[in-house]
């Protein structure tokens, strides 16, 4: 059977397994059935499967978690290249919005239908089928494998005691990959469009405005915690950072959610008013820094809201950074393996990938920490999941996409990447020997 089969096989199989992530006891057994299936698939080409649980190493989440760490014997310290990959989803959400149930692994029109198929058990599939096929030709010529996956099924929340725990086993056992690939959806809309090379970090955080509750015909018995948080949530979306760079976005500011009064009572003004925040921060930043620049924008206004009539109430704000869940920067200066991969990629869809650092975060922020001299890319399936703006006016955007309902990847997108995963493998080899 082809590669390409077997990665499309594996794919479904494992979308199959309602792997949300683990973080209550009664949903780790389904977590796990996916290193299982991954390790069945594996073994028989000659790898050696690392079973790794951890827990605790944070106040907030204590929970267990198990991950796979995968290799061939025989590999050298330093050669290869290591994939970070991860089986665990978010929820489906309504289920009435999928057209065959959100665990299906259906194949229909061409794709493959279920939550995780494009974030991101097709691309883990697909690894894995390019390292067994590589693993096998390898060994026919008597030469080393010397590639390894890390498999998480904490990725999608806290994060916790995944990746970066593995990585840290990995460090002090001596096995130093010559780069990491991280297969998250890379591209937006066409397979092959970029290639990743670092991604913003995320700083959430809360305001709360404190006023009097009063009846809202009686302006001066009450103090409105709305107007003052609505100025401020203005004034914070109108500052511009300026530290964009060619390949990452400059860090911008988010509402999220608000919260105050009832609407179920029309005259009364609330007491209090809240909102949640999300930063998306360069490697320029820091949490420090961040926190800092946000509650020094609502004390020194800008010229414009000085003469504001509810300026004087920002006096009385709460601002709330939650550092200790930030998720933080990176930035992989493209090297040789960008170089490669690049190459490896146009040959295979055409126009030359751009390397870009937009997205969400990822577990790639945890590879420098224990490996600071790694070159790491990204490089996986379209957000999009494969639908087109073109071909799919209807649906793009809307459904079909990374945790969105009716999540689904393009087949022919599943094996355009295990052939890019193949060739990148034996590229690597030749660059190395």
């Amino acid at each position: 059977m082809p590669q390409e089969d077997h990665a499309i096989e594996l794919a479904r199989r494992l979308v199959r397994v309602p792997s949300l992530t683990p973080v209550t006891p009664d949903l780790r057994p389904a977590a796990a059935r996916t290193l299982r299936l991954l390790a069945d698939f594996l073994e028989p080409a000659g790898a050696r499967c690392e079973w790794l649980s951890f827990q605790g190493g944070h106040a907030k989440w204590g929970y267990p978690v198990d991950n796979l760490y995968i290799d061939w014997p025989g590999a050298s310290a330093g050669s290869g290249l290591c994939f970070l990959g991860h089986t665990d989803v978010v929820p489906p959400g309504d289920d009435s919005l999928w057209r065959s149930g959100p665990f299906s692994g259906e194949i229909q029109d061409g794709f493959l239908l279920g939550r995780g198929a494009t974030d991101m058990k097709g691309a883990v599939a697909a690894f894995a089928a390019a390292a067994a096929d590589f693993a096998a030709r390898r060994r026919a010529e008597g030469g080393a494998v010397g590639t390894s996956l890390l498999i998480t099924t904490d990725e999608e929340w806290a994060a916790a005691n995944g990746s970066r725990r593995v990585l840290e086993w990995m460090a002090a056992a001596g096995k130093r990959p010559s780069g990491f690939i991280v297969g998250e959806p890379s591209s937006e809309e066409i397979f092959g469009e970029a290639i990743k090379v670092g991604r913003r970090g995320s700083l959430c955080g809360t305001i709360t405005a404190t006023g009097v509750q009063g009846h809202a015909a009686y302006q001066h018995l009450f103090e409105n915690p709305n107007r003052a948080l609505a100025l401020a949530l203005a004034v914070l979306h109108a500052h511009r950072w300026d530290d964009a760079s060619p390949e990452m976005p400059a860090t911008n500011f988010e509402t999220v959610a608000t919260r105050s009064g009832d609407f179920g009572a029309t005259a009364i003004i609330p007491g209090e008013a809240s909102a949640l925040w999300n930063i998306r921060f360069t490697h320029h930043e820091s949490t420090a820094t961040l926190s800092g620049k946000v509650k020094s924008l609502l004390e020194k206004l800008p010229r414009w809201a000085n003469g504001h009539p509810d300026a004087p109430l920002l006096s009385k704000l709460r601002v709330i950074a939650n550092s200790d869940t930030a998720s933080m920067p990176y930035f992989s200066a493209p090297g040789a393996l960008a170089a490669l991969a690049s190459a490896i990629v146009a040959r295979h869809c055409g126009p030359v990938p751009a390397l870009d650092a937009k997205g969400g975060t990822t577990d790639g922020r945890f590879i420098h920490d224990h490996f600071p001299g790694a070159e790491i890319i990204e490089l996986g399936l379209p957000e999009a999941g494969g639908l087109t703006r073109a071909a799919h006016p209807g649906a793009f955007g809307r459904t079909g996409g990374m945790h969105q309902a009716d999540e689904c990847c393009a087949i022919a997108d599943l094996a355009q990447l295990t052939r890019c995963y193949r060739d990148l493998l034996f590229a690597e080899a030749g660059r190395a020997a």
